[in-house]
């Protein structure tokens, strides 16, 4: 179980963090990124940031590069803003839990209308 010190330690970095993003880094790749999660571990040495954008494929993969890139300036700004003795090690990956939601909606919404389509065929006026 999560203790409560990391659960308010992650939802200070998803604030930050974005913010971060939003009125410190000028770089274009990073316009339509969204902090969606942060995931720290136990001994607090290292954070993984799950981010949500709108780009796909090597779009996508160039703004993971843009956030890899800007890593160190953001873990330096995470340590003056949460005055951390350590700050931990930031990494940065695609969170696909949306993608995954649209596709299970997508197949909820192909099988009704499969079903719907084979309730139509076989209904008779008997």
């Amino acid at each position: 179980m999560k203790s409560r010190r990391l659960e308010r330690l992650a939802s200070q970095f998803v604030r930050e963090i974005s913010d971060i993003l939003k009125r410190k880094l000028s770089d274009p790749r990073l316009q339509w990124v969204t902090v969606s999660r942060v995931s720290i571990t136990p001994d607090m040495k290292a954070v993984k940031v799950y981010i949500q954008t709108l780009d796909t494929g090597e779009k996508r993969e160039q703004t993971l590069q843009a956030l890899k890139h800007a890593g160190g300036f953001i873990r330096h700004e995470l340590g003056q803003r949460l005055e951390l003795r350590v700050v931990p090690e930031v990494q940065f990956l695609t969170d696909m839990a949306g993608e995954q939601v649209d596709k299970v909606f997508r197949i909820l919404e192909d099988l009704n209308s499969e079903r719907g389509s084979q309730d139509d065929g076989t209904t008779s006026g008997t």
